[in-house]
């Protein structure tokens, strides 16, 4: 018997571990269930539901890194979770100038973005061209060059409105606003 024991001690000690492993496992399930008639509460969805609208930002090539995005990103998420449109930025890579944004004013329209935001000189500069192309999408212009709601100085026009720069707090606000609006309207 000895010699026999000697032989297998391995597979006694590996069973034996198996074993405990089995009963510590039964335990924690008994431990843990709500026992019966009582349900189990789940954690609540994390998962969002979004709608088909988009809204869309276009930035320099600093992209969302960028101090006068950051607050407008900001504002576009709170806009987001109140109305649950997505939300997504592109940012400039090359010659940074209104021709060269352009291009992807015209990206971001075509991907079927309800309303597009741009921030900087380069996106702002492009919008006096974009809005007539593209009726259907809403423009919010942020930033210094915009004057005031239903367009800017360069940029008059029925489907672009216009958000001025501030402090990061009144332009995340009024960002999510106009963002709300747009998404309304």
């Amino acid at each position: 018997m000895k010699t026999w024991t000697n032989a297998h001690r391995l597979w006694i000690l590996l069973a034996g571990a198996a074993a405990v492993a089995v009963a510590a496992t039964v335990t924690a399930l008994v431990l843990t269930s709500s026992g019966p008639g009582k349900e189990r509460a789940l954690p609540p969805a994390r998962a969002r539901t979004y709608t088909d609208q988009q809204a869309c930002l276009l930035t320099g090539e600093r992209g969302l890194a960028d101090p006068a995005a950051a607050p407008v990103w900001a504002g576009m998420r709170d806009a987001s979770a109140g109305t649950r449109a997505k939300v997504s930025y592109l940012a400039m890579a090359g010659e940074q100038s209104a021709a060269a944004a352009g291009p992807y004013l015209a990206t971001l329209a075509d991907r079927k973005c309800t309303v597009v935001l741009t921030v900087g000189a380069a996106p702002d500069g492009a919008v006096p061209a974009a809005g007539p192309k593209f009726p259907g999408t809403r423009f919010v212009v942020v930033g210094e060059k915009a004057g005031g709601t239903g367009g800017t100085a360069d940029a008059p026009g029925a489907n672009v409105t216009a958000v001025p720069g501030g402090s990061a707090t009144s332009t995340r606000k009024a960002v999510e606003a106009a963002v709300t609006d747009a998404l309304r309207h």
